[in-house]
């Protein structure tokens, strides 16, 4: 047992005999490049009535600043005060022993947020046994390709994202399984739509991993949205997945500089999970409440730039007409499965 997991408390026991299984959820890895950052989102004094709560850093952080947090706090006078996460359910101790302020809830994708309610991570009411009792999605993030204009005459595809030979560099992936196995099989010319149903086989994990394998020397990997972003608008990569909001939500160059893959882009749904430590906290209930309200989540969808407006998307592609749907990233599948998709991932990323 590392000595970070030592002295954790009883109510998060569990994690620690399942960390090895769940290794990846997260790599725990230090708490997250922006976590400095963090906690200087909001430097808030420090009263009784703050809330403290984990969300991603970066441009997520700043739209939900502005459009959900001070605004509630204007509404109730109840102070939200963010910290910066990786999002992973395994690293969540950890990051509860950083913080050193009693955690209310934590924003996180939806499979992960079903994991830790399975768990007895997460709960909104201690005798509520339903699927419902940890949250549901309230927010949607789509997840592209980006390029980088300078490099690319025409607009490249999942296909192209393989093609170290005709475009030669680094690639930017997650560090996790789920979006990075099915960014695989497309690449190996497998339709959006059986993505799930050849995952579901023991030959279809096969496939995506001797894809993945093809460009392991390549691969810059990233935790969190904004690493993500950073990767590519520091020149860290060539292309790289992305959540579409990174780019289009950049100034000046950066905004000009990349191009986004529309047609096999992903949309990744994200919730609120109220730590079990804070499950008879009126406030942190009442906040996450309101939280998934349809106004706020409105509100978060208009704010947050995940497409481009039809003159844009015009200029950039005129013979798309529209933008087809994106793929939606299966959580029942990630829910059942990620626990042993996470253990292999892992081991094929450490092997060398």
């Amino acid at each position: 047992m590392s000595s970070r997991e030592q002295g954790q408390a009883p109510a998060f026991g569990i994690l620690s005999r399942r960390r090895a299984l769940l290794a990846g959820l997260g790599c725990v890895t230090p708490l997250l490049p922006g976590t400095a950052t963090a906690h200087k989102l909001h430097k808030q004094p420090r009263t009784d009535r703050s809330l403290h709560i984990l969300t991603f850093t970066g441009k997520i952080a700043e739209t939900q600043d502005k459009i959900l947090f001070k605004p509630y706090t204007q509404l109730t006078h109840q102070s939200i005060v963010p910290h910066g996460w990786n999002g992973q359910i395994a690293d969540l101790q950890h990051v509860i022993n950083q913080i050193h302020h009693p955690l209310a809830a934590a924003m996180m994708e939806s499979s992960s947020l079903r994991i830790g309610c399975n768990l007895k991570l997460l709960s909104r009411h201690q005798t509520d046994s339903s699927s419902s009792n940890c949250g549901q999605p309230s927010a949607a993030i789509d997840y592209a390709m980006a390029w980088d204009r300078a490099r690319f005459d025409i607009a490249p595809g999942w296909q192209d994202f393989w093609d170290v030979a005709r475009h030669p560099g680094r690639r930017s992936l997650r560090r996790d399984p789920r979006m990075t196995l099915e960014i695989a099989l497309l690449a190996d010319g497998l339709p959006a739509n059986a993505l799930y149903h050849v995952l579901a086989t023991p030959e279809g994990i096969d496939r995506a991993f001797l894809k993945l394998e093809q460009l392991r020397p390549y691969i810059a990997w990233w935790s969190t949205p904004e690493e993500a972003g950073h990767i590519l608008t520091s020149g860290g990569a060539l292309m790289g997945c992305v959540p579409t909001g990174e780019i289009l939500g950049a100034s000046g160059p950066d905004r000009q500089r990349f191009g986004l893959h529309w047609q096999q882009r992903f949309l990744v749904q994200y919730g609120w999970g109220v730590l079990t430590s804070a499950a008879k906290n009126p406030a942190a209930l009442a906040f996450v409440s309101w939280l998934e309200q349809a106004a706020q989540q409105q509100a978060f969808a208009n704010a947050w730039p995940s497409l481009p407006s039809m003159a844009e998307l015009n200029a950039l592609a005129p013979h798309m007409g529209h933008i087809p749907p994106a793929i939606t990233v299966d959580d029942t599948f990630w829910e059942t499965n990620l626990e042993k998709l996470s253990e292999r991932f892992q081991q094929w990323i450490h092997h060398t």
